[in-house]
């Protein structure tokens, strides 16, 4: 059962802390949590028209899914697995915030008067164990990945037309062509989402929402003795015997299906929230923090 009801809002944010504290080089910087942002969006009833880039967007969506039900041995799956390899390499951070569509959510514009502006309330639901201030910690997230995104769109763009020699290739499509055009559209969905995203953050229209329930599925399955010295202390997630902080991941696989039940998400939703748990796990064994 979602620990909201089922409501008209636009949008819900679900914040789930993948680690306790991450340290940059030098260990200068404070620590802070790597979180996984998932933002669930409502669906408008009305059918809406969409534009060529939603056609485009769907088609390409559904030749990908046949690549991946054609035989193992054929050329088709092949490329369906190393791109799905690819994928999981991709920040988890960009894969989410490209879910987001502007469309779908609240209007950034003027309201007529206050009730108007009430409506347009998207709560961001945490548990306690995240430590620290969850809008700070968002919005400094979206601060330093609007810039990079904005690159990776230009950059991704500019290669594109690089590949133009492999479409002399016969039979195989152009497949270089189609990955710079889809790695280019990936990270300006992320770019625009990230400034949405942040000019509701400026407005107040997301709102913090500690939800106990999910402080229970981090405790019934968090490494142990980790969540306890967690919500000890606040911010600290276990110490090693010189008393300095660990870099732990909290969320753990098993606890995914509980999550998707508690707000109600997608079977979809499972693979974006295990990788975002692999990659957590692989920067703190790389000693990567961005």
């Amino acid at each position: 059962m979602s620990v909201l009801p089922k409501t008209r809002l636009p949008m819900r944010i679900i914040a789930l802390p993948l680690t306790g504290s991450v340290r940059g080089p030098g260990h200068t910087a404070e620590p802070s949590p790597l979180v996984y942002y998932h933002f669930q969006m409502r669906r408008k009833e009305e059918k809406r028209r969409g534009g060529w880039i939603d056609w485009a967007t769907g088609k390409a969506s559904s030749v990908w899914a046949q690549f991946g039900k054609a035989p193992e041995d054929s050329w088709k799956f092949k490329f369906f697995t190393y791109g799905e390899r690819l994928a999981d390499r991709i920040d988890f951070e960009e894969l989410a915030l490209k879910g987001v569509d502007p469309s779908m959510g609240p209007k950034i514009s003027q309201p007529r008067n206050p009730s108007e502006e009430q409506k347009k309330i998207i709560p961001l639901v945490h548990p306690q164990i995240i430590g620290t201030p969850p809008l700070a910690h968002l919005e400094a997230i979206l601060t330093r990945r609007s810039p990079r995104h904005r690159k990776g769109f230009y950059t991704w763009m500019l290669l594109a037309p690089l590949t133009a020699p492999f479409m002399i290739i016969p039979v195989i499509p152009n497949f270089p062509f189609f990955f710079c055009a889809w790695r280019s559209w990936s990270h300006y969905r992320a770019y625009k989402a990230s400034d949405y995203l942040r000019s509701l953050l400026q407005r107040g229209t997301i709102v913090p929402n500690s939800d106990a329930n999910l402080d229970s599925i981090y405790a019934q399955h968090a490494p142990s003795n980790i969540l306890h010295d967690a919500t000890k202390s606040g911010s600290e997630v276990g110490k090693d015997e010189e008393g300095r902080k660990e870099d732990k991941v909290l969320l753990r696989r098993d606890a995914v299906p509980q999550i998707l039940e508690l707000y109600g998400l997608p079977e979809s939703a499972a693979s974006d929230i295990y990788r975002a748990i692999d990659q957590a796990s692989s920067r703190l064994r790389k000693g990567i923090y961005t």
